[in-house]
């Protein structure tokens, strides 16, 4: 399991640990610039990380997404509520998704949470574009015969774009976007207690520009965190599924992200008005 942790120059004794959790296709490197600018510019520590099984390129029996849930992104974030004050958690897309799926002692001791790009990623919810043929096609027809074949799911060997998995991640993946409620067992019950803990405050950043999702698959996930003591979404119109952690798109935004993720200030952002 790889781990970089970014340290301000400045460290205070109110420490704030920023723990960042990524989507399905991504790479912790993905994230540097944003962690980067939190640590150097607001003097944050910063945790990024891959889950296992990520670019092995071989079986590994990490291979459910609960694993990673439960241990990978478990297990950091433990880390850090024992050694910080406090803990922001940053889920992008699947990294979002971990709060649906994380042990119920750690989803109670979280400070903040933002949810950037997270939904729910039932079929019905996706747009109907050229995304959703791609989509269903990996998961549905090209999937089996590229798992049999090289014994994991190789979306980077192969089509060049995303990583390489393991099998059993797509497979699930691919049966939890039949279901509606999508976060479910093999039996079809969804998964309560990760819904059910997570109390702290959360702020959800989607884009209309979205290139996978509808707004309702982010207000359908972020809808079931009822025990919450506050959620605000910040619907924007720009940003796609993956630019909020370029920073040349971004920098503006990330100056109002800070002030949720020191203050849980919720304010709509003023870009949105340019």
């Amino acid at each position: 399991m790889h781990i970089i942790v970014f340290e301000p120059k400045s460290p205070s004794s109110d420490s704030i640990c920023v723990v960042i959790s990524e989507a399905t296709g991504s790479r912790r490197q993905f994230y540097f610039p944003f962690a980067q600018y939190l640590s150097e510019q607001h003097n944050l520590h910063v945790v990024t990380y891959d889950y296992r099984g990520i670019h092995e390129r071989k079986p590994t029996q990490w291979n459910l997404v609960e694993h990673w849930a439960r241990r990978d992104c478990a297990g950091v974030l433990s880390y850090c509520l024992d050694k910080y004050n406090e803990v922001v958690h940053v889920g992008h897309s699947l990294g979002g998704n971990m709060h649906a799926l994380l042990p119920s002692p750690i989803n109670e001791k979280i400070s903040r949470t933002i949810l950037v790009s997270a939904t729910n990623s039932y079929l019905m919810y996706h747009k109907w574009n050229l995304a959703f043929l791609l989509t269903c096609s990996s998961l549905y027809i090209l999937r089996e015969p590229l798992c049999r074949f090289y014994g994991y799911y190789p979306a980077r060997t192969v089509f060049r774009a995303g990583v390489d998995m393991p099998s059993n991640i797509i497979r699930q993946w691919a049966r939890w976007a039949l279901n509606r409620q999508c976060f479910v067992d093999e039996n079809g019950q969804v998964f309560t207690d990760g819904f059910q803990s997570l109390k702290c405050p959360i702020l959800a950043v989607n884009f209309a520009d979205d290139e996978f999702y509808t707004r309702q698959a982010f207000d359908k996930f972020t809808g079931q965190f009822h025990q919450s003591s506050n959620i605000q979404t910040w619907h924007l119109p720009k940003g796609g599924h993956f630019s909020f952690f370029k920073e040349k798109q971004s920098l503006e935004l990330w100056n109002e992200i800070v002030r949720f993720i020191k203050y849980a200030d919720t304010k709509l952002p003023t870009i949105i008005n340019k």
